[in-house]
């Protein structure tokens, strides 16, 4: 049979033990700074391609408003009540500023506050 050998666990002080905690609630905390880095970041690209997407669909309802009606629409109001744009208006300031005669409305659109 052999024979086994038990080994003393070695002492930990009570600065060593400090030094420890201390460790690992640094490490917890920078864990937790990246975790919402991360979060605010994903967020920031979803809006923006929400935006993006947003400012695509007005500038084609534009145009198929130019192509059916031979002139572009004066309002983002015309285009939510005759083509079927939707936006959520708490979140998203979106407005048209009219080009000279047969130019294409420049798209504003912003995040609101």
């Amino acid at each position: 049979m052999r024979d086994v050998i038990y080994h003393d666990r070695p002492r930990v002080t009570p600065a060593q033990r400090a030094r420890r905690i201390i460790a690992v609630l640094v490490a917890a905390v920078i864990v937790l700074m990246l975790c919402v880095i991360l979060f605010s970041r994903l967020d920031l690209d979803m809006n923006r391609q929400a935006i993006e997407s947003l400012r695509q669909n007005v500038t084609e309802a534009c145009v198929q408003c130019y192509a059916i009606e031979g002139t572009y629409p004066s309002d983002i109001g015309y285009l939510e009540q005759n083509y079927g744009i939707r936006y959520d208006g708490a979140r998203y300031a979106v407005s048209l500023e009219a080009g000279r005669g047969n130019e294409l409305p420049a798209v504003q659109i912003s995040l609101k506050q």
